[in-house]
């Protein structure tokens, strides 16, 4: 009975390993894939895993690398308009620097410039997939905002972010998916500040880190008299001495009546005057109260004339010290202008300009200013700041020359690399299913094989278990 026992628990123990077998390519042949489970070939089976993780990894920096590759489309489309536009508005502004243009007629070209500032404002506030694409790393509001004054745009101020952020589009190589619109339409190598003016001012010894072309306007507070003379600051003086410094004198003769400023025309008085209107020759001028004038005084009498310095259009100023280094801030960026009012001579508004620092949007706006004349400068100072703004106009369309290239570039690497991916992705693909899928031909023939012995076997067994104790003794 041992024996029959042992027999049966054998060929139990068969059945079994061949059903599992039929089994197992059984499932080969239903699902065409030779590693079902880990247990079926575990080193294929972690091959495999890991290059189908390879495969899906790629999927993702595809997806990536397609986002970016439609940012920097869009991207490209909007610099390139602006582009275009830039270059209408320096056909424009060299129509106005001619002689031939007269102040009315350089009007209409203003109108032009500022509807091609609100152009570029509107692009660079440009969406794709409400992500704003010139936002950096706050891309979810408008990084341009403007501040309007009559209608017109008077300031725009960049709030977006100051850096990107990147995205892996393959294993190592990241990309932006937007663009920091300060430094694309920003130069960056601001140069020192040029003083263009008549007041006398200059660049001080401090580091300005002011933008583009700025007003300096200087201003008089107050003026008063060296020594004994007994002359006065005249009633208007205040408001009406545009003098200011050291430099300046006056020259009284009283027994005469006579007073002169500077090397200006010699005037009479009579000695009751108490705002006496006195000009240089180069137009400066200081009233002056001459009925305390001491008897019989004659002499050179030293002038003082103290001012303000302002940058923000006189929401705030500092004194002028007339010394080298005077720091005069703009409250609404809180920048800095060094000022040397050493030789600071009277009063005036100069444009200041910081080469290699423009912005886009303020070359246009002052381009736009200076055509239509809003300073009321005189026409020698309308075309020297013309010139200066057109410079500034070509060095800041060069810079956004620079990144359309760039960005054109990008879009071209970023198509390589998605060749790059398609292959790798198909090699891993290729690799894996070399591993895992069934060979069928060789499957179909198992199949049978196990078929055939699975079938001897229970032929088999059931002779031996049907045998009786007779048949075998």
């Amino acid at each position: 009975m041992g024996s029959l026992a042992s027999i049966y628990n054998n060929t139990q123990a068969m059945l079994q390993i061949q059903t599992e077998e039929l089994a197992r390519f059984q499932e080969m042949a239903s699902s065409g894939s030779r590693v079902n489970r880990p247990s079926d070939a575990p080193a294929d089976a972690f091959q495999i895993l890991t290059l189908r993780s390879q495969s899906d990894a790629i999927d993702t920096y595809k997806s990536n690398l397609a986002s970016i590759t439609d940012n920097g489309q869009v991207v490209a489309s909007a610099l390139e308009s602006m582009t275009t536009a830039l270059a209408s508005v320096k056909a424009l502004a060299a129509q106005a620097a001619s002689g031939t243009y007269t102040a009315q007629n350089r009007l209409p070209i203003a109108r032009e410039i500022d509807s091609v500032l609100e152009q570029v404002v509107s692009l660079a506030n440009t969406q794709q997939m409400g992500r704003y694409l010139f936002g950096g790393g706050s891309s979810a509001d408008a990084p341009y905002a403007v501040t309007r004054e009559g209608g017109q745009i008077t300031q725009v101020d960049y709030q977006g972010g100051s850096h990107t952020l990147p995205v892996a589009v393959a294993e190592g190589v990241e990309y932006a998916t937007t663009l920091v619109g300060d430094q694309v339409f920003r130069c960056t190598s601001p140069s020192a500040p040029e003083f263009l003016g008549k007041t006398g001012a200059a660049a001080g010894a401090g580091t300005s880190n002011v933008r583009g072309d700025v007003w300096l306007t200087v201003t008089h507070t107050a003026t008063t008299y060296a020594g004994a003379s007994g002359i006065a600051a005249g009633d208007s003086s205040a408001s009406g001495d545009t003098l200011l410094g050291t430099q300046h004198t006056l020259t009284i003769d009283e027994p005469n009546h006579t007073v002169r400023l500077d090397d200006g025309e010699v005037i009479s008085f009579s000695g009751n005057e108490t705002d006496l209107k006195l000009t240089n020759k180069s137009g400066d001028v200081a009233c002056v109260n001459v009925q305390n004038l001491a008897a019989g005084y004659q002499g050179t009498v030293q002038i003082r004339s103290d001012g303000n310095l302002s940058i923000d259009g006189g929401a705030t100023s500092v004194p002028l010290t007339f010394s080298g280094n005077d720091a005069v801030t703009d409250s609404r960026d809180g920048r800095i202008l060094y000022v040397n009012s050493t030789d600071v001579a009277r009063t005036g508004t100069d444009a200041v300009t910081v080469d290699g620092s423009y912005d886009l949007f303020s070359v246009l706006m002052d381009l736009r200013d200076t055509v239509a004349n809003t300073k009321n400068l005189s026409q020698t100072q309308q075309m020297d700041l013309m010139d200066k703004d057109m410079g500034a106009l070509t060095e800041v369309t060069d810079h956004v020359t620079e990144w359309v290239t760039t960005n054109g570039a990008q879009l071209q690497a970023m198509t390589s690399l998605k060749t790059v991916l398609d292959n790798r992705q198909s090699v891993s693909t290729q690799q894996a299913d070399s591993l895992d899928n069934a060979d069928i031909t060789v499957v179909a023939s198992e199949l049978a094989r196990l078929q055939v012995l699975y079938q001897m076997t229970l032929s088999t067994t059931a002779k031996l278990l049907s045998m009786s104790m007779v048949n075998y003794m």
